[in-house]
């Protein structure tokens, strides 16, 4: 099978295409007055702008899928701080953090609310009673009511993890006469959460590699739209690159990949090996293009990495992220990969 390589440029034109048919599509209602503005981190550079600031290079656009305001414990201990992978059919306790801003006045009331749905780079959000999008309840309906003070305050859910062997990515949601969303939500769960700073979203996966032993992770990839629709998908590291120590290698599944196929397998930085993979090459930036998907629907994919022998000891941010066919971001997924000896 051919290489298939593309100029690196036409990836960076893609990605920051993003936020310029967002801004103009979105019509905000009244921003709440930051006195009473309950807010949490899309972010670590997040300020409660809405909608949120994009993030330095090498991201060009908006991280909205990993907020440092939501982690999974083992123990509802609030000194606990450190994300870990809850483990399935375990139960588990999910802190989500609510800020104020500077200036804050009196107490704000609300309801916390708190969902979860198969790992993935893009999730369909219809309503928080809905039986029929990508997400489901933890809280309970209507939530768990909270009152948060000037100083903001720390909430502690406990969560029975399903028993099937994936891995799963969080959504938090403040609901509030006072606090009210900025933005109108439609059905893309990254354009709500960019919008307004009242959603967060933590799709953030740990793996624990050891080297030259390959570890698959399960990933869904969706179109949250009525009508079919191509989309892309972009892989590149924050910071150290893990791609060139190691290999990385996108298993489209017998039926997404014959659609690929279809439209030409096109990318930059990537090669089809075999009859469903694609191998990432490029250990800067790479994109997996037009791969066609169905209105509404949501096809598992796997990622499978492999570190290299002298990885051990490393740690590496790699991010993955899907883009619709407007290249605006649709959502995406931070691997945490640590490698042990």
């Amino acid at each position: 099978m051919r290489r298939l390589f593309r100029r690196r440029g036409q990836l960076l034109v893609a990605l920051v295409t993003v936020m310029a048919g967002v801004l103009l599509s979105a019509v905000p209602a009244a921003a709440t007055p930051s006195a009473v503005d309950v807010w949490m981190q899309d972010n670590p550079s997040d300020n409660a702008s809405e909608p949120s600031l994009p993030v330095p290079p090498p991201w060009w656009g908006p991280d909205v899928f990993s907020s440092p305001d939501i982690w999974v414990c083992p123990t509802s201990n609030p000194t606990c701080t450190t994300d870990t992978n809850p483990a399935n059919g375990s139960l588990a306790y999910v802190h989500v953090r609510l800020h104020r801003r500077e200036g804050a006045q009196g107490n704000v009331s609300g309801r916390l609310q708190l969902f979860y749905t198969t790992m993935g780079t893009s999730a369909w959000w219809d309503s928080p009673t809905s039986t029929v999008d990508d997400w489901q309840d933890i809280s309970g309906t209507p939530g768990v009511f909270t009152v948060v003070p000037p100083s903001g305050t720390e909430v502690i859910i406990p969560w029975t993890v399903p028993t099937a062997p994936t891995h799963f990515c969080l959504l938090a949601r403040w609901d509030s006469a006072t606090d009210p969303m900025t933005f109108p939500e439609g059905p893309t769960t990254s354009q709500n959460t960019w919008f307004n700073n009242n959603i967060a979203w933590h799709n953030v996966n740990t793996v624990q590699l050891f080297p030259l032993k390959p570890v698959r992770v399960p990933i869904m990839i969706g179109n949250p739209w009525p009508d079919p629709t191509n989309i892309d998908l972009a892989l590149f590291p924050v910071g150290q690159p893990f791609v060139g120590g190691g290999k990385v290698i996108v298993d489209l599944g017998p039926e997404l990949a014959a659609r690929w196929r279809k439209t030409g397998q096109h990318g930059v930085g990537v090669a089809p090996v075999g009859d469903t993979q694609v191998q990432i090459l490029d250990p800067k930036q790479a994109l997996i293009q037009g791969l066609p998907l169905n209105g509404r629907e949501r096809l598992e994919t796997d990622l499978e990495l492999t570190a290299g022998d002298r990885q051990v000891g490393g740690q590496f941010l790699l991010r993955e992220v899907q883009l619709d066919s407007q290249h605006q971001d649709a959502g995406g997924v931070d691997h945490r990969i640590n490698v042990g000896k």
